[in-house]
């Protein structure tokens, strides 16, 4: 009579491992976040009127991967979740640039097509692109595009800083 039983309970058992569990896969990988920035010079002979590119190399320590247990070979995404333009000369505010468009490498990573009134613009819209590729070297280069209203009085550093998400295989180190 209890073999009888354990026969019973076998297709039960079965069914219960065959549906699995309501709890979601363990992710392999591990998020993290690093600001970075990079500064645009803007000469004061820049020609107004005109489609401009100011382009800067940022620089990437691989120790920041190290400290959250990760490597630039192990990297899956980057993305840019945060990013501010900043005009070092007060008097020339970031409507002077038109619109503006951020890429890193060859992808964009932020648009802006309503110029803000001061020198701080934190309203670009973000495309989310991974540009993981850019971003396993030892530096990158950051290109910023605008259509250049009026020329500064003095030479402006424009400055980009962006918060990178990341995501990566975890390392044991």
């Amino acid at each position: 009579m209890t073999s009888v039983k354990y026969f019973l309970g076998l297709p039960l058992l079965l069914v219960l491992c065959a549906c699995g569990s309501d709890y979601p896969p363990i992710d392999p990988y591990l998020s993290f976040n690093i600001d970075r920035t990079v500064n645009f010079a803007l000469s004061n002979f820049a020609d107004a009127g005109k489609d401009t590119t100011l382009i800067a190399t940022g620089s990437i320590d691989t120790n920041d991967y190290t400290k959250d247990s990760s490597s630039a070979s192990t990297l899956r995404t980057s993305e840019v979740w945060q990013l501010s333009l900043l005009s070092s000369d007060p008097n020339f505010t970031l409507d002077k640039l038109g619109s503006v468009r951020v890429l890193i490498g060859t992808d964009t990573v932020a648009i802006d097509t309503m110029p803000p009134q001061s020198i701080l613009d934190t309203t670009l819209v973000l495309t989310k692109t991974d540009v993981a590729k850019y971003m396993r070297d030892t530096s990158y280069t950051a290109s910023l595009e605008c259509h250049l209203l009026k020329a500064p009085v003095s030479p402006v550093t424009i400055t980009c800083s962006m918060t990178m998400i990341y995501t990566s295989a975890y390392q044991n180190f």
